[in-house]
């Protein structure tokens, strides 16, 4: 037997014990941060010894042993004949090592909640904590289970947290975006092989995408101030500027008629958002973060359809989509708790379809929606 740690995590999407795959990569940067840690403290146990002995990562190696139910509970455990065979005669040494390692990386984001930063930190640290919750969203957490704070609860990481921290310890952070732009310009390099298209968004300013020379020629050049629709993972500064694309997972261009439609749809989505508590007749919550998150998310990925789209905001906080296509009156609602439902009547006929509850704007949900939205006839 050794250590054990679990991770819960806090949010919709995590309800059932599910722990959606974009999240997965959390467990190995957890390991990877804490066997920075374990370096650290086993350098500063042997001064004499400039490098940690061959086999040390091994020793630390994590298994998952079980998704705990209470939102989704990862149950990692470090086993200490593992260890004994990867590193023999050391096995109490790093058990202490372990601990205490554990407690550093606790006290670093607890830190981070309280505006307490390391003045620096090593390469190996950074590169773990650029991808330990990289895939969080707003009203999502990551509690380290048994510990406790300086503020007396349990200590957490966050999108907030998260975000404090890297760019403390950092001058970037990386983060996924989905939007539309408009497009400026197109280049292909010298030797023919790639290029760029160049688009000019609202958030983000201007845009270098890179993208193959063949894609640039056959599908960009000729289309100056067409709009773009564009999924990305990017690298952002302290100031939520962006510095360079990291991995470009989608771009194509909108029709200028669907482009405009599109604005008219983020424009009235912001109105939605600024909306103060009680603005129907003194009822009426305040939009939710996750709804308005969900929202702008839906309307890039299915822009074609947003000539279709009315807006609305809901009494509790959320936000719906209406629209009717092939003789249905169709409603997409994004709840306030990060949660969608895809739900309608058909115009001229009894038919319905109940209200259908997804715990987030998944894949699955997407493809219930083209589902829905080719099948109806």
């Amino acid at each position: 037997m050794g250590k054990s740690f679990k991770l819960r995590y806090e949010g919709a999407r995590f309800n059932g014990t599910r722990l959606p795959v974009d999240v997965l990569t959390d467990l190995p940067a957890f390991r990877d941060l804490l066997v920075a840690y374990a370096k650290d403290e086993w350098r500063a146990l042997h001064a004499d010894r400039q490098r940690v002995p061959k086999g040390f990562d091994k020793s630390i190696s994590l298994d998952l042993i079980a998704i705990e139910d209470g939102s989704a509970i990862p149950n990692l455990d470090w086993d200490r004949s593992t260890a004994q065979a990867a590193l023999p005669g050391f096995v109490d040494q790093l058990e202490s090592i372990v601990d205490s390692s554990f407690g550093q990386l606790v006290a670093l984001i607890d830190g981070a909640g309280h505006g307490q930063f390391p003045k620096s930190l090593g390469s190996e640290h950074i590169r773990a904590l650029n991808k330990l919750g990289s895939g969080l969203r707003n009203s999502e957490r990551i509690e380290f289970v048994g510990t406790k704070g300086a503020d007396g609860g349990v200590v957490y990481l966050d999108s907030v947290r998260r975000k404090a921290l890297i760019t403390r310890v950092r001058e970037t952070y990386q983060s996924r975006i989905e939007s539309v732009g408009t497009l400026r310009g197109t280049q292909i390099d010298d030797v023919g092989v790639g290029g760029h298209i160049l688009v000019s968004t609202s958030t983000y300013k201007e845009i270098k995408i890179p993208l193959e020379a063949d894609r640039v020629k056959d599908e960009f050049d000729g289309n100056i101030e067409s709009e773009v629709q564009f999924d990305l993972q990017v690298e952002m500064d302290n100031n939520d500027q962006l510095r360079s694309i990291v991995e470009v997972f989608d771009v194509g261009l909108i029709d200028a008629e669907i482009g405009a439609h599109v604005q008219r749809c983020r424009t009235r989505i912001e109105e939605i958002g600024r909306l103060e508590p009680g603005w129907h007749d003194g009822s009426g919550d305040k939009i939710a973060p996750a709804a308005l998150e969900n929202a702008f998310r839906f309307l890039s990925r299915r822009p074609s359809l947003s000539r279709t789209y009315k807006v609305y905001p809901t009494l509790e906080g959320g936000i719906t989509f209406e629209f009717e296509v092939e003789g249905w009156d169709l409603t997409v609602e994004f709840l306030g708790s990060g949660g969608v439902e895809l739900y309608g009547v058909e115009i001229e006929g009894n038919r319905e379809i109940a209200p259908t509850p997804f715990i987030d704007l998944s894949a699955d949900f997407l493809n219930e929606f083209d589902n829905r939205v080719k099948g109806q006839n």
